[in-house]
């Protein structure tokens, strides 16, 4: 009974702090900031700090629940109700539209942002990162290079559901655009959600199927998927459009060695070497290509 104490003092404080943070963010959800610009950074920063303030009482719950095991069941049932609740008015907050703000000035101050941002996510420094991309997209929420870095940055945090979250919304937005359904599918694959990352990198193709790094992707994805012909058939068209690529011809060449295919293994590695005569590894190829039947 005595160790139940201590986790009621906790979820009561932190239902108090859910409940004052669910009403900050309604009141947030409810301002149209395109109006009211001077409101943009104190509304920015509350859902800032609630949005780690979800991460922080997660970090808590999981602490506490390898303690105190007694009601363990109960207690972890109404905490995942109340941060459910919490996620779903952040979610609302953060991809709520406002009207894009189309003058130089603003245009101006999103690129620098931008930069900022990109800069940020260069030297690892993710939360401000987020930070500049999310101002970024309250200037102009039209912004799809912000909303693209702003996933980026999830995913390299490893924020996964937030980052899966961001690349739905910009799909949805704008389907035409090819990066986010294959920045959804990199995400996907990460999580081992391996067949919806390859329909979303089929998806990234249909859009636009000159960019290289999206077959390779997907080459990835059916090795996994224990695919080998497919992996190859996609690198295939990788190496069409860039011949010359020396990652692509060293993929081409162990693939082909996978799939126990002496004439292409041959092939992949005469190029490899016509190409890029000091290879590391040319007489380990070659002795691959020999021992293949």
């Amino acid at each position: 009974m005595l160790t139940i104490i201590p986790l009621i003092i906790i979820i009561a404080g932190t239902g108090t702090i859910l409940v004052i943070a669910s009403r900050h963010l309604k009141k947030a959800a409810s301002l149209d900031v395109s109006k009211i610009p001077e409101e943009r950074d104190a509304v920015l920063k509350a859902s800032l700090l609630e949005h780690r303030l979800l991460r922080k009482l997660e970090g808590v719950f999981r602490f506490f629940s390898g303690i105190f095991e007694p009601g363990k069941a109960f207690f972890g049932s109404l905490i995942q109700k109340g941060m459910e609740r919490m996620r779903r008015l952040e979610r609302a907050y953060r991809f709520q539209g406002t009207l894009p703000d189309s003058s130089k000035k603003a245009q101006a101050k999103v690129r620098e942002l931008l930069e900022e941002a990109e800069e940020a996510r260069r030297v690892k420094k993710f939360s401000q990162a987020e930070s500049k991309y999310l101002s970024a997209i309250k200037v102009d929420p039209e912004s799809t290079d912000a909303y693209q870095g702003l996933g980026e940055t999830y995913r390299e945090m490893g924020e996964f559901i937030q980052a899966i979250e961001t690349f739905e919304y910009a799909t949805r937005t704008w389907p035409q655009e090819d990066r986010g359904f294959a920045s959804l599918a990199r995400t996907l694959r990460e999580q081992g959600k391996l067949e919806a990352a390859k329909d979303h990198f089929l998806h990234a193709l249909s859009i636009n199927n000159e960019i290289v790094d999206y077959h390779m992707d997907l080459a990835d994805v059916y090795l996994q998927l224990n695919d080998t012909e497919k992996a190859f058939s996609s690198l295939q068209k990788a190496q069409g459009l860039e011949p010359n690529n020396p990652k692509v011809l060293d993929r081409l060449f162990t693939v082909a060695v996978l799939l126990k295919n002496k004439s292409l293994a041959q092939e992949a590695f005469e190029k490899i070497k016509k190409i890029n005569p000091d290879h590391g590894r040319l007489a380990e190829f070659e002795k691959k290509v020999k021992g293949l039947k």
